[in-house]
């Protein structure tokens, strides 16, 4: 066979690759799809989650409590850095889109021959300078092919680091709590964890990206194989490395790898920033450093929503904090309700009732409630079950009969004998008072006893 007949032969196409352009232009298709409904859902999934979370946060253990608060910072994060990825993955393929029907209807391009406005040396410029229509389509084509790659390279990473720093955490402060260092416990395995990360990651690059070439003799040593495939091994179980390194390295080698690796690793950061700054949102009155002149240990000190029934948002739900049902009250008596939080509670009953103490009277003996000179026994305090409030506590009673019109304030103790702080490091304070202001204004100061009976005449009797 001559050398021209083997030129003019026709080369017999790959299957695959036919098979691989076929699904590659399914696969924009379903980005568009997956971009459009994960933006939606992952901006409105945190909401949930923390009311979710938060309607039990009473009837949680240790464990249980300690997991809600990693995934409280955690998933909001993730949630909505992941979703403004998306929402700009969905507008690179928007525009593409456009651009693909833009070449359909002119696919001639530019005609710079009528480009009114354009003189010609900026007609020169623009033409030096501009991508074509053809261009723009795989710039923007590769751009939102590698975005989408990267957001699922940050969702399995995060999630994956996060369900093992939270496995380690839990663990930590369920034996710290056994000792009474639970704070110390978790401090402790966050930092051994977060170092032991990055001391992996440091050596594998030290010994085998810079070591190895320096001294290539190592690579031939036995026990040095064996070192880097065990640092190896070892990072494995930190990230999912089959899952996140042929995504990574395809980029990483196809893109600039330092540029690469700062965007994965400030995204990744970014991530936790912003879920300390959604939980912090959610749990807290203000982000912002304006309210100096009044700010949060003065607001304890006045009026606050979390005091009163009629007043409390999802947020105060947070704040297991003594309440009356409003501000103004026009009657006799004054009923307090106490909530019961085991995680607060139940640590120093403990350690400080006695076997022979009835379970109720501990709980009782928790608390001092008073008005003035006004002290309620602790034996007139009843079990309540609050399912409006998703609460069990304490009701008591307090009369008001004799008391002066105007402003009083309800004082409440937690824990008037003890010293909690010596019990456990979560506890940071010995005591907890609660300064409830509320007003009296009984019935016969509005004048509501003037009001006479009126018959079916319309006269009084």
């Amino acid at each position: 066979m001559s050398l021209d007949t083997q030129k003019s032969e026709p080369q017999t196409p790959d299957p695959n690759e036919a098979k691989i352009e076929r699904l590659r232009d399914r696969t924009d298709e379903i980005e568009l799809i997956i971009s459009g409904l994960t933006t939606v859902a992952l901006f409105t999934l945190p909401g949930w989650l923390f009311e979710t979370l938060m309607n039990v946060q009473s009837h949680q253990s240790i464990v249980s409590a300690m997991g809600s608060n990693i995934v409280l910072i955690l998933v909001p994060g993730l949630f909505y850095v992941l979703g403004f990825c998306f929402a700009v993955h969905l507008m690179i393929r928007a525009y593409w889109a456009g651009l693909i029907g833009l070449r359909t209807v002119f696919p001639q391009g530019v005609d710079w021959d009528k480009t009114p406005g354009l003189g010609p040396i900026g007609r020169r410029y623009y033409q030096e300078r501009l991508l074509t229509v053809s261009e723009a389509i795989a710039k923007a084509d590769h751009l939102a092919s590698s975005l989408f790659a990267v957001i699922s390279l940050i969702a399995l990473g995060v999630l994956w680091t996060a369900l093992l720093f939270g496995g380690v955490i839990v663990l930590a402060g369920l034996i710290g709590s056994q000792t009474g260092q639970t704070n110390q416990a978790i401090t402790l395995a966050t930092i051994l964890m977060v170092g032991g990360f990055f001391a992996v990651v440091v050596l594998l690059w030290l010994l085998d990206a810079k070591f190895g070439r320096w001294f290539p003799g190592l690579q031939k040593r036995g026990w040095y194989q064996r070192l880097i495939h065990g640092l190896i091994r070892l990072s494995g179980w930190i990230a999912p490395q089959r899952l996140i390194l042929p995504v990574q390295l395809t980029l990483q080698s196809n893109t600039r790898p330092r540029l690469f690796n700062f965007f994965l690793g400030a995204g990744s950061a970014l991530i936790i920033v912003v879920g300390f700054a959604v939980n912090a949102s959610w749990t807290q009155f203000s982000l912002s450093e304006e309210f100096r002149y009044l700010d949060d240990d003065m607001a304890i000190e006045g009026f606050r929503s979390t005091y009163y029934e009629n007043l409390r948002s999802s947020r105060d739900r947070l704040r297991f904090y003594p309440m009356i049902d409003d501000f103004v009250q026009q009657r006799s008596v004054l009923s307090v309700f106490i909530p019961y939080f085991p995680l607060r509670d139940n640590l120093i009953m403990d350690l400080h009732c006695e076997d022979q103490n009835a379970p109720l009277d501990c709980l009782r003996g928790l608390w001092e409630v008073s008005l003035g000179d006004r002290t309620l026994p602790s034996s007139s305090l009843i079990p309540a079950e609050r399912f409006d409030l998703n609460l069990r506590g304490l009701i008591g009673v307090i009369e008001l009969t004799g008391l002066e019109p105007g402003l009083h304030t309800l004082e409440i103790r937690w824990n008037k004998g003890g010293d909690a702080s010596a019990l456990d490091d979560r506890y940071e304070i010995a005591t907890m008072d609660f300064s409830i202001p509320f007003v009296f204004a009984p019935a016969y100061e509005l004048g509501l006893e003037a009001t006479e009976p009126v018959g079916e005449s319309g006269t009084g009797l």
